[in-house]
């Protein structure tokens, strides 16, 4: 009778510990089939990137439909938003040209030679069972020149229930936020798909 009571104890605080947390990322797996050729963009560094502060958190952040907003405490990113974000463009960018930014390095800190990106994320919604979408203000100043572009890109996906669906929405969104990147530092030429001003 005491065993039965022991096991019945702790079946009753097991229920009571807290759900697992599961961990997203922004990044899917990179291909292995290729190594990608360096373009001839040249250094080029990536600034913090900016998201609204009410989204800014490792918790995974929906809307509903109600205009309610809920903080997913179970669901995270592997680092606050911004942070995560940023990282994933940079692996975007690495894929697309071939080298990564050179933010980390001390020598491109004050590099005149140094193509700047800045990257503001106006929106990160994300609402379950309907779409998923980024709007983001970017800004390209050119290494060596007085040449600025600045573009607007409105990244949208329909999207069906759960969690895994909404970040990987989210996922293709920031795919094709690097793609128009990459494409602009690659051409010099306004990208695909955005809203440019300059050069």
């Amino acid at each position: 009778m005491k065993v039965l009571m022991m096991m019945l104890a702790s079946l009753v605080l097991a229920g009571c510990g807290s759900p697992a947390a599961f961990n997203y990322t922004l990044s899917p797996p990179m291909s292995t089939s290729h190594v990608p050729a360096v373009k001839a963009v040249g250094p080029y560094a990536l600034s913090d990137v900016t998201v609204p502060p009410e989204a800014d958190l490792a918790s995974l952040v929906v809307q509903q439909t109600d205009g309610r907003v809920l903080v997913l405490a179970n669901d995270l990113w592997t680092a606050p938003l911004s942070s995560h974000l940023r990282t994933a463009l940079s692996l975007e960018l690495t894929t697309r040209i071939g080298m990564p930014p050179v933010q980390n390095l001390a020598a491109g800190a004050g590099d005149s030679g140094v193509t700047r990106i800045q990257v503001d994320v106006q929106r990160f919604d994300m609402v379950p069972g309907q779409y998923v979408a980024i709007h983001a203000l970017w800004r390209i100043r050119f290494a060596g020149s007085n040449k600025v572009m600045t573009c607007f890109s409105r990244l949208q996906q329909p999207v069906a229930v759960g969690v895994s669906a909404l970040v990987t929405g989210q996922q293709q969104n920031t795919q094709q936020l690097s793609a128009q990147i990459a494409q602009a530092l690659e051409t010099r030429a306004l990208p695909t798909g955005a809203q440019c001003s300059g050069v």
